[in-house]
């Protein structure tokens, strides 16, 4: 919840934010009148407790202001989880002043020097139907996508974002080109590999994913090229490699911005020839395979950083696909939580709120993680934000 603190008198302003402050408020602070609506525009605290007398502008002003900026809005032009509360607080206890501010869209009028308590329960009530306007709001966002089907090849997502994700794929499956998938860990990469070699012409042939970073750097040639029996100690048999594995159809290589600098130079060569040389063998076999990369790496600061190479760049990136962050989509948090979960797995209404407020460093992966093993470990079959662990939940 964010709370507005508009006081020019710096000892006021201290004293309020002392009595609000916790059970995760954020605090903000203005001086005049100009920077209270810049503020409330910008940052759109939940709750503004308003001074009336302050320089440049006034708290009337302020509440006129906003009130001709709102009538001016195209109704549902914009989405808002919530509206602002504003309480005027002075030292003038005229009726005709608050009649007037009421009417300029206060919620109520408060005069100095306020009760501790009275300012304690405003903060409280507000902050409830902050929570619950969230509730209402994700419940209705799930009624509306209810009985919709959006998931796209086991990728779910109902967010403008996704969906262009998934025209994307379309559109790079039935070429041939290169692509090279670029997305936090945890958003789905092998996932939207897997849909480009299903919807692309070599959907019959084999799909193979291999994660480079997580092979051994004086095993990673031999994996992706093969051997010959005896080219090193432990060869004990000849081996084929990735590349002639998934020859005529697709491979997938995970985490191709850790790969180490002397494999990344045979892979370009790899990449430019058509042709793969075992280790320890003097035969070059041709190959078709196309060639589906990703990274969560920034390749840009790598090419700078001279840890990756360019000209090894320039051949994946055929086709660029970006997967954004869960953060970034939260329309789909609650579509992937009923899929995590089934039917008979309910959201307790703190755990709807938590789950939206929540970040997602780890993105889809550590959303499925999480919910699935709070059902496992769960008492009932509705789980609370204590029960997933996000009780303390920040929010974006």
């Amino acid at each position: 919840m964010k709370i507005l603190i508009a006081d020019d008198d710096d000892s006021a302003r201290y004293a309020l934010k002392k009595l609000l402050q916790g059970n995760g408020r954020t605090i903000l602070e203005s001086i005049d009148g100009k920077e209270t609506l810049l503020m409330i525009s910008d940052l759109r605290p939940d709750l503004v407790f308003l001074d009336l007398n302050m320089p440049i502008m006034d708290g009337k002003a302020v509440l006129a202001s906003l009130q001709q900026s709102l009538s001016q809005t195209p109704s549902g032009s914009e989405f808002a989880w919530s509206t602002t509360e504003i309480i005027v607080v002075t030292a003038n206890d005229a009726v005709a002043d608050a009649v007037q501010c009421i009417r300029l869209g206060a919620s109520d009028f408060i005069t100095k020097p306020f009760e501790i308590a009275r300012m304690r329960s405003i903060a409280l009530r507000s902050q409830r139907r902050v929570e619950l306007q969230e509730q209402m709001a994700a419940m209705q966002l799930l009624l509306e996508t209810q009985s919709q089907d959006h998931c796209f090849d086991g990728m779910i997502g109902a967010s403008p974002s996704m969906r262009q994700l998934f025209s994307k794929i379309e559109k790079a499956a039935v070429t041939d080109l290169p692509v090279l998938i670029r997305g936090e860990s945890g958003t789905g990469k092998e996932l939207v590999a897997r849909s480009i070699h299903k919807r692309s012409p070599r959907v019959n042939q084999h799909f193979l994913a291999i994660n480079t970073a997580a092979i051994s750097p004086t095993l990673i040639e031999s994996e992706l090229f093969g051997h010959v029996k005896g080219a090193f100690t432990g060869a004990d048999k000849d081996r084929d490699g990735v590349f002639r594995m998934a020859d005529g159809g697709t491979l997938f290589l995970d985490e191709i911005g850790d790969m180490p600098a002397p494999i990344q130079t045979r892979l370009l060569r790899v990449l430019q020839e058509g042709k793969v040389q075992p280790v320890g063998s003097e035969h070059v076999y041709d190959i078709d395979v196309r060639i589906v990369s990703a990274t969560h790496q920034d390749l840009d600061q790598s090419i700078a950083d001279k840890l990756f190479r360019q000209d090894l760049y320039y051949r994946l990136k055929g086709i660029e696909l970006t997967i954004p962050p869960l953060r970034h989509r939260p329309e789909d948090i609650l579509l992937l939580a009923r899929s995590f979960l089934g039917e008979e797995i309910r959201l307790a209404g703190d755990a709807v709120q938590a789950i939206l407020r929540c970040n997602w460093p780890g993105n889809v992966r550590e959303l499925k993680h999480r919910l699935q093993a709070a059902a496992a470990m769960a008492n009932s079959n509705t789980l609370t934000g204590a029960d997933i662990g996000l009780h303390d939940a920040q929010p974006h």
